[in-house]
């Protein structure tokens, strides 16, 4: 299938920038983002042991393509090094072409949104199903830097004309841990090589 990339193309790097306070809800984005085909960024996960963490972060910022400000009372008030990694963010944003998607100020809860930070669109991500917005916001930048295809996203196939949905490598959690016996225990599941499947059919395709 022509239209669908090797697995060996990068993904989409999304830093998160958090205050601590937020950890919860950013670590269900963290899963969220990393199960729809995107490279997210989180301290907790991607930090080593050792490293220089001021600096690690900063480099971090500087090779992601795109920065989502996860938003929230505490972290739109709290001096300390949230709104350093947000200054930095800024100072990168000015290095990228007029309208580029690079900012994205993320409400977790509603806020104030930073006057610094109000000349981009903001997603009210605590609404109902919003993930899908901050997803095609995400999936342009990707296909502007001509990048792996998120999962979720529909191609055609030249060969059938029919319409696939690309499935990337990753980890999901499988089970329902409020679910039937015969669904738990939850655990994470791994899937080394991405594949296209067809929503109708279920058919489907290694690459």
């Amino acid at each position: 299938m022509s239209d669908v990339p090797a697995v060996a193309m990068r993904r989409l790097r999304v830093f998160l920038c958090h205050a601590a306070a937020d950890k919860p809800a950013v670590r269900e984005l963290y899963l969220r983002l990393q199960q729809d085909g995107f490279q997210p960024w989180l301290d907790e996960k991607n930090l080593l042991p050792g490293q220089e963490w001021e600096q690690a972060i900063r480099q971090a910022v500087r090779e992601s393509d795109v920065v989502l400000v996860c938003l929230s009372p505490i972290a739109a008030t709290k001096r300390g090094f949230v709104q350093k990694e947000i200054k930095f963010a800024l100072d990168v944003s000015d290095e990228q072409p007029e309208g580029v998607i690079f900012i994205i100020p993320l409400k977790l809860e509603e806020c104030a949104v930073p006057e610094r930070l109000s000349r981009w669109h903001w997603l009210d991500y605590f609404e109902v199903d919003r993930f899908a917005n901050l997803a095609r916001a995400l999936r342009a930048r990707a296909g502007s830097l001509g990048l792996a295809i998120p999962s979720g996203t529909i191609k055609i196939n030249r060969q059938d004309g029919l319409e696939y949905v690309w499935i990337p490598p990753g980890e999901f959690h499988m089970g329902d841990l409020n679910g039937n016996s015969d669904e738990k225990p939850q655990h994470i599941v791994c899937i080394d090589h991405g594949f296209v499947a067809r929503e109708d059919a279920g058919d489907s395709g290694g690459v």
